[in-house]
């Protein structure tokens, strides 16, 4: 049986000159038309690296460690090639091609090698202060070693169809611009969080709303740092009940962004007034909209019932809609779902849906 290599990596972007601004959405249906995606186009750079060993321009990308996530391998591994702190954005795509052929040469030993699989997300750099923020939470993360990666270049997305070696990377690129098509380049990430694993409510003694995490949810929360810093929130707003709360404490101590704390995420406030949940969180996406905040809510499973209804209709399509389960739990204890959000003239758009989950080691 043929090895798989896993790896991941990212088509980073920047506006030229802070020029790029993208147009919201004529509606929740609608895309952007072809004069202004050629607008925003004019007006990005994206980065290449070269690879002296393969004499290849391509996009930085780089192997799985041990222990480690796909989203923790893409901001690693781009961090590492380019020398620039990046959040993951929207999934762009994922390729697959033998090993023998890595650097488009053909090599001795046929597919027996293997095969290496490589996923690609959107990217935008992070400034000094959210780079700082998320570093202790994110992890250590190398400088560009020059024998691997001897230089990086931003061009335009013209320029780089034209410099990228392998037909794959452009590939790649077609994802990303089908992703700006959707109004992808100002997007926001709302990462929705189920708590952590709690004392069960038969041998707790106590008032439900300061139940806490057992040893092991305290443990998957913790970890969830490393995935939840892959995304860089500048904001967290969590149920005000302990086992919501704690379960996000420790990415607000490690980063230092303060941990808000909101009785309108409760299951008591659910079960007396489904509604006034359902506005919180149509209030927070609209937030991190207006606000230019990636956001962090954590909450408790029985919300998730209702709450995953409203968000289906805010989908760019049915197929997308269908990644929100609708049967309990929904999503496991400490997990989260990365919804990445548009604007629009009819409000809020999901373009893409992420699963991420701790690693505990």
């Amino acid at each position: 049986m043929s090895r798989i290599i896993e790896a991941a990596g990212a088509i980073l972007v920047r506006p030229i000159n802070g020029r790029a601004v993208a147009p919201s959405l004529a509606g929740r249906s609608a895309t952007l038309n072809d004069d202004q995606l050629h607008n925003i186009l004019e007006d990005l750079e994206v980065c290449l690296v070269h690879r002296p060993k393969y004499d290849d321009w391509s996009w930085p990308k780089g192997k799985q460690e041990q222990n480690e996530s796909l989203f923790h391998t893409a901001v690693r591994e781009v961090g590492e090639e380019t020398g620039v702190p990046v959040c993951l954005g929207p999934f762009l795509t994922s390729l697959e091609y033998p090993l023998n052929e890595e650097g488009g040469k053909k090599n001795k030993g046929g597919s027996r090698s293997g095969v290496k699989h490589v996923s690609y997300w959107m990217a935008t750099a992070l400034d000094s202060m959210q780079a700082q923020q998320r570093q202790v939470a994110f992890g250590p993360v190398h400088e560009p070693d020059v024998s691997e990666i001897d230089e990086c270049r931003w061009t335009s997305v013209q320029e780089a169809r034209r410099l990228l070696s392998h037909s794959t990377d452009r590939t790649v690129l077609d994802a990303f611009v089908s992703r700006l098509r959707e109004g992808a380049l100002p997007s926001r990430s709302v990462l929705i969080v189920r708590h952590g694993k709690a004392e069960s409510r038969k041998s707790w003694l106590g008032e439900d709303g300061v139940r806490p995490l057992t040893p092991q949810g305290a443990a998957a929360s913790y970890a969830l740092t490393r995935e939840l810093a892959c995304f860089a929130p500048s904001r967290i707003i969590s149920s005000s009940w302990t086992r919501c709360a704690d379960t996000v404490l420790p990415y607000a101590l490690q980063s230092g962004i303060p941990l808000e704390r909101s009785d309108d995420l409760t299951e008591d406030t659910y079960a007396s007034s489904e509604q006034t949940v359902l506005d919180c969180f149509q209030e927070q996406i609209e937030s991190a909209l207006r606000e230019g905040q990636n956001t962090v809510i954590c909450a408790h499973r029985p919300l998730f019932e209702g709450v995953f209804e409203q968000l289906r209709g805010l989908c760019i399509n049915t197929a997308l809609a269908k990644k929100l389960p609708r049967v309990s739990p929904f999503m496991p204890t400490a997990h989260a779902l990365v919804l990445n959000v548009v604007d629009s003239a009819d409000g809020p758009i999901i373009i893409d849906i992420q699963k991420v989950a701790p690693i505990v080691y």
